[in-house]
């Protein structure tokens, strides 16, 4: 009767044990199942990548032949690259969330490792966009005065590697937004998720209005101006986690069906 009375006991505490080492190291599960189609995360943004700068090159050639020589032609041709990966995010965290609850991750880990799966493609992108400034900086925009990621705003107060991070920082904040809009339809209805994305439209129309009311755009540009990539980077990546958190807080009660 003691045996069996201690192993009753013993039991509980185990499956504790074991629920507290299996909270955190499905992490890297979590983290893998983001890159169960490559191409999705990968070869689709790398496509766009090199895609959109050829286009923005060609583009600069074109102006450079009716303009002339002297002319430089700077694009934001590096932003497409962005916008794709929040669309992948959004499409990834919706068909990859189901298959998280399926295989019994709770919500916390499925959150943990996409944000690190993310974060793993911003360094990247934003590896490559300091790649990207020093190819073209060596070769004076494609010999065609063209830049599309050497960019005055984007360097001048942090360098090639301070417009890497900060690169990298705006990626990952645009693909946890698509992450929230993406969880966010699975937590509410449609019609409730245009409430919510018009009275953020509204509430960013009022934040318009009252600095252009008090005259607070000098003030802004001040505080813009003196503002390094590494400074803004930081800035990007606080609201970046305070997205994280909201987004934890909004799956918490998500509904894994399609």
């Amino acid at each position: 009767m003691s045996n069996i009375a201690v192993e009753s006991t013993a039991a509980p505490a185990a499956q504790r044990r074991a629920a507290t080492r299996s909270s955190f190291a499905r992490v890297p599960s979590a983290f893998k199942l983001q890159f169960t189609v490559p191409s999705q995360m990968i070869w689709v943004p790398l496509l766009v990548f090199f895609g959109s700068w050829a286009v923005a090159i060609g583009i600069g050639a074109w102006i450079r032949h009716i303009a002339g020589d002297g002319a430089t032609i700077n694009t934001g041709a590096s932003q497409a690259t962005v916008w794709c990966l929040a669309f992948i995010a959004a499409y990834s965290a919706s068909h990859t969330f189901p298959f998280s609850m399926a295989l019994s991750y709770s919500r916390r880990v499925f959150v943990l490792g996409a944000f690190l799966a993310f974060a793993a493609v911003s360094a990247g992108f934003g590896a490559l966009f300091s790649v990207a400034i020093l190819l073209e900086r060596a070769t004076e925009g494609f010999w065609v005065e063209s830049y599309t990621f050497d960019l005055p705003f984007m360097t001048q107060n942090g360098g090639v590697l301070g417009a890497g991070i900060l690169a990298g920082a705006v990626c990952l904040a645009a693909m946890m937004f698509g992450f929230f809009w993406s969880i966010l339809y699975r937590r509410v209805s449609l019609a409730m998720l245009w409430v919510i994305a018009l009275a953020l439209v509204a509430l960013g129309a009022v934040a318009v209005m009252v600095v252009t009311q008090n005259d607070w755009w000098p003030h802004v540009g001040d505080w813009l101006a003196v503002q390094s990539s590494y400074s803004f980077a930081g800035w990007v990546l606080l609201f970046t986690l305070s997205l994280t958190a909201v987004n934890y807080l909004v799956i918490r009660r998500a509904v894994p069906t399609a």
